[in-house]
């Protein structure tokens, strides 16, 4: 791999004080509870992990002492109703830390019933432990989404201070998240890294974060999805994860993303399955203005790139990204979801500034 041109840049790192990887890790949980003094943690999640998973007991067991109450009524796109009623639930239980216990979701919606607690952190900052079970990488991320009830548009808010204080990515947690939300949030976490490294902003320290998590996703993320009990492969997409996360905050993401916002929560598409939808058909379009950017891609995903030109190669990196979502059994239309041809130019206008909104729509009518 060639070495990147070295430019000047910016990068701001996250107030997240650890992370805890590996198998069993969750073992630790009790020993940064007893370091922050927390004795009435509250658990926020989902409705199939608290009452279809054995996960919220053994979390408690995990934390050595009880649980001062679960909160399980966060649905997809965080709704803000839900939130609100979380947050209501943390101070009739009188709680001291919060711990997310999810994916993107619950994890967001802890951000900000953290934020909401504290009054917009004019108070002390309630500790967020936040336990993932799947490949999203929001417990990495500095923003929060949730989506308007009424209006089933999607905002959020933005704050270094969001980000959970302690993270454990234990591969044994998520054995039980379903196939499908495993596979589509690795490509998320694909989208993340494949974005970061085609942004304007690119930089060298992000630049090798992000062609290693594209170079263990596609190592692994196949086998994890077809045998979740193999923990190696497991815990090898949630490092990739975490790593595909590392820049975001510094470079931005790109088109892939902008356009998943825009429908994810107005046509209830899971985070994952907007990435399966729009990721390798952005990539065809950067590929024609940043072909050298797009061949790192192409070599990060394992491929023999001897006799390509370096636009080849970047078409390449965007076909072999298709074929991966295709062999996860991900691959979709815009038209599955609901959306009709004629949503295609809001959805462009939404999702893009005038000088990109050409390229939205072209992406929006190849993937319809």
């Amino acid at each position: 791999m060639s070495n990147p041109q070295v430019v000047g840049g910016e990068y701001s790192y996250l107030p997240i004080e650890r992370v805890h990887f590996g198998p069993d890790s969750i073992a630790r949980l009790s020993e940064e509870l007893d370091k922050i003094r927390s004795h009435r943690p509250l658990i926020i999640t989902g409705q199939t992990i608290a009452e279809k998973t054995r996960l919220v007991d053994h979390v408690e067991k995990a934390s050595g002492r009880k649980l001062v109450g679960v909160f399980s009524g966060i649905k997809q796109h965080a709704p803000v109703i839900c939130i609100k009623q979380a947050i209501s639930e943390a101070q009739k239980a009188r709680a001291d830390s919060l711990i997310s216990l999810g994916g993107g979701s619950p994890i967001d919606s802890a951000k900000i019933a953290v934020k909401e607690l504290s009054e917009n952190f004019a108070k002390p900052i309630m500790a967020h432990i936040a336990i993932p079970t799947t490949l999203s990488a929001a417990e990495f991320s500095f923003s929060a989404g949730m989506t308007d009830d009424s209006s089933k548009r999607k905002t959020g808010v933005r704050d270094p201070r969001l980000v959970p204080r302690f993270i454990f990515l234990d591969p044994k947690i998520t054995v039980d998240t379903p196939s499908w939300l495993w596979a589509c949030t690795g490509i998320r976490s694909l989208d993340h890294a494949v974005e970061s490294i085609y942004s304007p902003k690119h930089q060298p320290y992000v630049d090798t974060l992000a062609l290693e998590s594209i170079k263990l996703l596609f190592q692994n993320l196949k086998s994890s999805t077809n045998n979740p009990t193999r923990i190696g492969p497991r815990l090898a997409c949630q490092i990739a994860a975490w790593m595909s996360f590392a820049g975001v905050q510094s470079v931005g993401t790109g088109l892939s993303h902008a356009i998943g916002r825009v429908i994810g929560a107005t046509w209830d598409i899971p985070h994952g399955i907007t990435s399966c939808l729009t990721l390798a058909e952005v990539m065809r379009h950067q590929a024609q203005k940043y072909p050298d950017r797009l061949s790192l891609i192409a070599e990060a995903e394992g491929q023999d790139l001897k006799g390509l030109s370096e636009s080849e190669q970047a078409i390449s990196a965007a076909d072999r990204v298709e074929e991966l979502v295709k062999g996860l059994g991900l691959s979709k239309k815009l038209s599955d979801y609901g959306i009709r041809r004629e949503d295609l130019p809001s959805i462009a206008r939404d999702a893009s500034g005038p000088e990109e909104y050409s390229m939205a729509l072209r992406v929006l009518e190849a993937i319809f």
